[in-house]
Parts: C-alpha cells; structure tokens; sequence
C-alpha cells in the first residue's frame, strides 16, 4: 500500500482527529512483541540486526515501545483486523 492509501486509511479511521507531524519519524519495523504491565498493554517495535550462528539468539534493536490502556489496545486491534483485511483483499488475485 503505497503512502496516499496508508494516510487515506489513518483519515479514515481516525475521523475527527487532526495528526501533529512535525516531529514524526518513520522505522521500517522487522519484529514485534506484546506483553502485558500492570494494567497496560506494551508493544515494542524494533529491527532484527543480526542472528547467532545457532540460529538461538536474534539481536534485535529497540526502535519503539508504546504503553497502551487495554480500551486502546481492543480499538488497535480493531483497525489492524480491518486494515490487514483490506490488504488481503487487495492482493488476492482477480478472479477472471
């Protein structure tokens, strides 16, 4: 999905909300976790630098963590089951 599609998407599903981006910065993200704090919801973004011989051990570099309210959480999950649905959609070749 190309930059127009993936901000036609973020408007859309932000509604009323106006997006500051004057300090944004962009990662390409290669690994994801999520875990659960307290009563927060933590996701980390990173991206893998290297493996060991062994294949047992991949060194990963922390780009973002974010701490989210479970509330937040459930409604990311929500775009991302909608988003990743489009995407799928999308790439399934045409039947013809």
């Amino acid at each position: 999905m190309d930059l127009a599609g993936e901000r036609k998407t973020s408007q859309a599903a932000s509604g009323h909300l106006r997006w500051d981006t004057s300090q944004l910065q962009t990662h390409g993200c290669t690994v994801a976790t999520a875990s659960l704090v307290k009563h927060e919801i933590v996701l980390n973004f990173g991206a893998k630098l290297a493996q060991d011989d062994q294949g047992e051990e991949v060194a990963v570099r922390l780009l973002q963590r974010i701490a989210l309210r479970p509330l937040t959480a459930k409604r990311l999950l929500e775009l991302l089951q909608k988003v990743i649905a489009e995407y799928d959609a999308l790439s399934q070749p045409s039947a013809r």
